[in-house]
């Protein structure tokens, strides 16, 4: 029996790497990886062992892997822009790739890849991924990244405050706001955030605007060449609940100052409740809160007649991309199948306890309720909805500061919708679309 098993799995090994075209692929091979990681990071232990992994069954193949640290992108374009540097693969945050290299027209089409059996499991690989992940970032029906770390966006808190209170989650934005009087009353600040930390202050526009026109509409207005989008009744609305936050007492007063991470700090400390943030928090803070802190996370609530629902998704990737023009393509592909291996993907929720995009990794238990969400993911949308990606000049000099002034209150809700329109009008008119 044990015999007959051993065949039929190195039949099965055979006829992958028939596939791949790795069988003729005996002589050496060396694949050059530049890496999003610093070398010391947990996720690049995993990456290394999982280098070491690979290089074993696959004795003709070295990955020489360069840990450049988060300016990877930057690095991996002027290499080979310059064309004196032979780069096979890269990881990077998926928004940044897509609005960078991809875009560029640096990356190779993975669909033909990604039909190949999975290393691990008899389906193919594109079958493995938690929904919305792979597709998240195709051009024209093609894809060009492949995700291998999620980072959802959410209201991360300590479960026993909520218990403390008498509080359960918010499911509606009304009893988000009756939550903070409750946490309130009972001395915590409701809401933990950061005073002038642009990314962050966006998390709220992104999901009032996914909720109240569902996924996709922001992007659509940042595109829009007479800015009259900005107009619509939405944006003011989403505008005024950005500031009933500080009205209402949710976000105290004193977080104006703040500067991260003095804000996600007063969350561990035990003085703020909840945080609006990535799923990487918990990460951030394990050495910040007590033994005892029990995390919990929870959706962005529903907003009375809204068109989004609490099952669209704030995805935030991290993703590989194989440069089209790599000598070795298959063995480039073999390499990120076996990233997503269930072996390799448990090791970085396990050691480095971030979220994964294999559906069959059951996520480190103080994101769990991240994996829940991911899991019943009706639709996904990247950064500040795929703005960050597409429109990344506009949103650092029209969207991030006149967002940051309204977070602030240094303009009102209505001036920031007129802000808005007028300034992306002519932002437009100076940049023309092609």
């Amino acid at each position: 029996m044990k015999k007959a098993l051993l065949i039929t799995v190195l039949a099965s090994v055979l006829v992958m790497a028939l596939g791949f075209g790795m069988a003729s692929a005996q002589e050496p091979v060396t694949l050059v990886y530049w890496s999003m990681w610093n070398e010391t990071e947990g996720q690049a232990r995993v990456l290394q062992a999982a280098i070491a992994s690979f290089e074993a069954a696959n004795p003709n193949v070295t990955i020489d892997a360069v840990w450049n640290g988060r300016q990877n992108q930057t690095l991996v374009r002027t290499a080979i822009s310059g064309g004196n540097q032979v780069i096979d693969l890269m990881d990077q945050d998926a928004d940044q790739i897509a609005g960078g290299l991809m875009r560029e027209g640096f990356a190779l089409p993975l669909n033909d890849y990604l039909a190949q059996p999975a290393e691990d499991h008899e389906e193919p690989l594109m079958d493995v991924f938690l929904p919305g992940t792979l597709q998240m970032f195709s051009l024209d029906d093609q894809i060009y990244q492949l995700p291998y770390i999620y980072n959802t966006v959410q209201f991360w808190y300590d479960k026993r405050v909520f218990e403390e209170v008498g509080l359960a989650v918010p499911q509606t934005w009304d009893e988000l706001l009756a939550a903070c009087t409750t946490l309130t009353d009972a001395g915590y600040a409701p809401i933990a955030a950061e005073g002038n930390e642009p990314g962050y202050a966006a998390f709220y526009l992104t999901e009032l605007l996914a909720r109240t026109k569902g996924p996709g509409w922001l992007q659509q207005a940042a595109a829009d060449p007479t800015g009259e989008m900005w107009r619509d009744p939405a944006v003011l609305d989403a505008a005024q609940r950005t500031r009933a936050l500080w009205d209402n007492g949710c976000i105290p007063p004193e977080t104006l100052g703040y500067v991260w991470p003095q804000g996600q700090n007063t969350l561990a400390f035990g003085t703020a409740a909840m945080e609006l943030v990535g799923s990487w928090l918990p990460v951030e803070l394990q050495n910040a809160t007590d033994p005892e802190f029990q995390w919990g996370g929870f959706s962005f609530p529903a907003i009375e007649g809204g068109v989004g629902s609490t099952t669209d998704v704030y995805a935030l990737l991290l993703a590989f991309m194989i440069n089209k023009d790599t000598a070795h393509p298959d063995e480039a592909f073999a390499f990120l199948r076996h990233l997503m291996t269930d072996a390799v993907q448990q090791q970085f929720t396990d050691e480095s306890l971030v979220g994964v995009t294999n559906k069959y990794i059951q996520w480190n238990p103080i994101i769990a309720d991240a994996l829940a969400a991911a899991s019943a993911a009706t639709s996904t949308y990247g950064d500040v909805d795929g703005v960050a990606s597409l429109y990344s000049e506009y949103l650092n000099t029209i969207l991030y500061p006149n967002y940051v002034s309204l977070w602030q209150a240094a303009i009102t809700p209505e001036d920031f919708v007129e802000t808005m329109a007028t300034q992306s009008a002519q932002y437009w008119a100076d940049h023309p679309q092609s």
